[in-house]
């Protein structure tokens, strides 16, 4: 992990050990001015099928806390062909799939309007 809570609210520690670091957190949404993008949490995501995900989030109480209150974003992609669904506390949903990479320009240019 980059950054470890240390207190709640107090600081950060860099990676497993340095010094406290005040205001770090803040530090990478504000730019002293103004809020540069929203607070995110962290995705993961991983090719299975939904069974052995779900066995292990039933079989591993951490895991389940951070699945299941919304700590992190857990992603499925389907093996056979490419669907992607997201895991919440209500269930699997499934989520948009962005266009492969070379599309990814155009689409991007068509949403802002150019």
């Amino acid at each position: 992990m980059l950054h470890n809570v240390v207190g709640g609210r107090i600081g950060v520690f860099e990676g497993n050990g340095g010094d406290l670091r005040i205001g770090l957190a803040i530090q990478s949404l504000h730019d002293g001015h103004m809020l540069r993008h929203p607070p995110l949490r962290l995705s993961v995501f991983v090719e299975s099928p939904r069974a052995p995900i779900d066995a292990i989030i039933d079989g591993q109480p951490v895991v389940q806390d951070l699945v299941l209150n919304g700590w992190l974003n857990l992603l499925r992609i389907e093996p056979v062909d490419g669907a992607v669904e997201e895991r919440s506390g209500e269930g699997w949903r499934s989520r948009p799939v962005l266009p492969a990479s070379s599309d990814l320009a155009a689409t991007f240019a068509r949403r802002a309007g150019r």
